[in-house]
Protein backbone atom coordinates (compact mmCIF):
# COMPACT_ATOMS: atom_id res chain seq x y z
CA UNK A 1 0.00 0.00 0.00
CA UNK A 2 1.33 3.42 -0.96
CA UNK A 3 0.22 6.80 0.24
CA UNK A 4 0.68 9.45 -2.45
CA UNK A 5 -0.46 12.28 -0.17
CA UNK A 6 2.63 12.31 2.04
CA UNK A 7 3.64 15.73 3.32
CA UNK A 8 7.30 16.66 3.35
CA UNK A 9 8.32 18.44 6.54
CA UNK A 10 11.41 20.40 7.44
CA UNK A 11 12.40 21.08 11.05
CA UNK A 12 13.71 24.42 12.25
CA UNK A 13 17.23 23.97 13.67
CA UNK A 14 16.57 26.54 16.42
CA UNK A 15 13.05 25.80 17.71
CA UNK A 16 12.53 22.24 16.32
CA UNK A 17 9.14 23.24 14.90
CA UNK A 18 8.08 20.97 12.05
CA UNK A 19 7.16 23.18 9.13
CA UNK A 20 6.07 22.49 5.56
CA UNK A 21 8.88 23.17 3.10
CA UNK A 22 7.15 22.65 -0.24
CA UNK A 23 8.12 25.60 -2.44
CA UNK A 24 4.74 25.63 -4.19
CA UNK A 25 2.85 26.01 -0.90
CA UNK A 26 3.14 28.23 2.15
CA UNK A 27 6.78 28.14 3.20
CA UNK A 28 8.25 29.33 6.51
CA UNK A 29 11.86 29.07 5.32
CA UNK A 30 12.03 32.12 3.04
CA UNK A 31 14.90 33.96 4.74
CA UNK A 32 17.10 30.99 5.65
CA UNK A 33 16.99 27.31 4.68
CA UNK A 34 17.86 26.01 8.17
CA UNK A 35 15.80 28.12 10.59
CA UNK A 36 12.23 29.39 10.24
CA UNK A 37 11.52 33.04 9.47
CA UNK A 38 10.29 33.72 13.04
CA UNK A 39 13.55 32.52 14.58
CA UNK A 40 15.56 34.34 11.91
CA UNK A 41 13.78 37.61 12.75
CA UNK A 42 14.46 37.11 16.47
CA UNK A 43 18.18 36.74 15.75
CA UNK A 44 18.28 39.93 13.70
Amino acid sequence: MTNDDDVELQVCKKCDAPLPCDASRLNYFNLNTYICDDCYNQLS
